[in-house]
């Protein structure tokens, strides 16, 4: 094969269907029995749930979603999707704060909310923040180019963009948004961290405020529901592709002279190339010993501060349609001591995916790694475990009663252990690198390994979240190892 592509993420799915649209001879593997990995759907007891949060986002004209169905030749109507506004109600203390995509109506809800004279100023500048940074996001592909050359002419080629949004850059979310509203309430202070920790991993004093406004504004795109689970979106990308190979475990890759020999539970695969949907932090234990793992263990070192995931799943019998909205975010002024987060993400089936009376529900949090580290026994684990439950579902009754009253099934609830089992991510991270300043610019990975031609996709090596960043991120990484690429992408940009 010319490529071979380890892992069915947003990412190596993508870069299945782009480098087969280039005409190369490709396969992929994915060890589950679905695509999507952290953004993908699983099925319990005739229920499907995602496996976290679950919006969808990148469609407008001209946004990485759009594009990439040009370049496949696929119409925007065949996918499975359904638009939803407002996108997601977020419950802080007494107040309820609907995120329309219209700017006005979106502004009016949060200024009755948190009034300030100057909060029209503040977020009509982060609206601008965010459309200059989506104006020119494919102008500084490819990001991070290894060549100084490359790098010098694309900052030769941006100056002006540059030095238009320097403060934007190298100021923090928190420090733009006080020089305008001062001491900001704490309720507001709340609000503006979990939509900013929802999209960049990280609180407003840990990552600037160009990052922070495109995460504060992305409800002002156009947001989606997926009918049947987020991992349609790609089930239907993919049709019945004989060469992704689902349920396919990679065992062991091997480096040869001049390709590589991949090991699977199916047969044994070569190929002169490699793209691997693994981390930065992973990616080396799927070689065998003659492969140096240093730089894995670097790269878990240098970049430490990381986030995983817990979550609850269940289903609701909701007959008279009383959670009318899909996605609803709780804002909690206590740490939950179970994840060390302030908020959690709720998501509602529509109707239309009712199975057996049961609407499917995924609450999704932020959750330290660190505190499910220190287990000692399956009796603390699952003690834990059911602590972790009722305290999110404590708040979840508190902000919204409805959901105390409905029928249930029976709770599953998932935490970083879970999420390594099943998706093989170093220590079960969720989410990528968090954008902070330490990691972001021209320290962030790229998708080159120290490996000649392996190469990496996925959430830890393109500056974005969810499937907007990803898609850009396989963009970048085939603009620099495909040269045709480089001109398809142009034909539609």
């Amino acid at each position: 094969m010319d490529y071979i592509v380890v892992g069915g993420g947003i990412g190596g799915t993508i870069a299945y269907l782009l480098l087969k649209t280039l005409g190369k001879s490709v396969v992929l593997f994915e060890k589950l029995d679905y695509l999507g990995g952290c953004a993908g759907t699983f099925k319990r007891d005739g229920l499907f749930f995602n496996v976290g949060a679950s919006t969808l986002v990148g469609l407008e004209d001209n946004l990485p979603l759009d594009v990439l169905l040009k370049i496949l030749g696929i119409e925007k109507s065949r996918m499975p999707i359904k638009e939803i506004d407002p996108s997601i109600l977020v419950f802080v203390g007494d107040k309820v704060i609907s995120r329309y995509k219209d700017f006005e109506r979106s502004f009016e809800e949060i200024n009755r909310n948190f009034y300030h004279r100057e909060n029209r100023k503040l977020w009509e500048r982060i609206l601008m923040t965010s459309k200059t940074n989506w104006e020119h996001v494919y102008k500084v592909l490819p990001f991070n180019p290894r060549s100084c050359y490359k790098l010098a002419s694309s900052v030769l080629r941006n100056s002006r963009y540059l030095l238009s949004t320097l403060r934007e850059n190298f100021l923090s979310a928190e420090r733009v948004i006080r020089s305008y509203l001062g001491n900001v309430e704490k309720d507001y202070q709340m609000f503006l961290n979990s939509q900013i920790l929802m999209t960049t991993q990280c609180y407003w004093n840990e990552v600037n405020f160009s990052f922070a406004s495109m995460g504060l504004t992305y409800t002002n795109l156009s947001n989606y529901y997926v009918k049947g689970g987020m991992a349609e979106f790609l089930h239907t990308l993919v049709g019945q592709d004989e060469n992704v190979k689902r349920k396919t475990k990679v065992l062991k890759i091997s480096k040869e002279r001049d390709h590589f020999k991949v090991y699977t539970n199916r047969g044994t695969y070569e190929a002169k190339r490699l793209i691997l949907n693994r981390t930065i932090w992973d990616f080396c234990d799927l070689f065998d010993d003659s492969v140096d793992k240093g730089p894995c263990e670097k790269n878990r070192k240098t970049y430490s501060k990381i986030w995983s995931a817990s979550t609850l799943y269940f289903g609701v019998k909701d007959p008279q349609n009383l959670l009318d909205k899909h996605h609803y975010q709780i804002v909690h002024p206590d740490e939950n001591p179970y994840t060390g987060s302030y908020s959690f993400f709720v998501s509602v089936a529509d109707p239309e995916d009712t199975v057996q009376g049961y609407r499917p529900v995924v609450i999704s949090t932020h959750c330290k790694i660190e505190k499910w580290e220190d287990i000692k026994s399956k009796e603390d684990y699952q003690e834990r475990k059911e602590k972790l439950k009722d305290f999110i579902l404590e708040k979840l009754y508190q902000h919204i009663p409805t959901f105390r009253n409905l029928e249930k099934t029976p709770v599953l609830v998932g935490t970083p252990h879970t999420f390594r089992r099943y998706t093989e991510r170093y220590k079960g991270t969720v989410g990528g690198i968090p954008l902070r300043f330490e990691y972001t610019m021209l320290r962030y990975p790229v998708g080159f390994t120290y490996i000649k031609d392996v190469y990496l996709v996925g959430d830890s090596v393109f500056p974005g979240q969810g499937y907007p960043g990803v898609v850009l991120g396989v963009f970048n990484l085939l603009m620099q190892i495909e040269r045709d690429f480089h001109e398809v992408l142009h034909r539609y940009i």
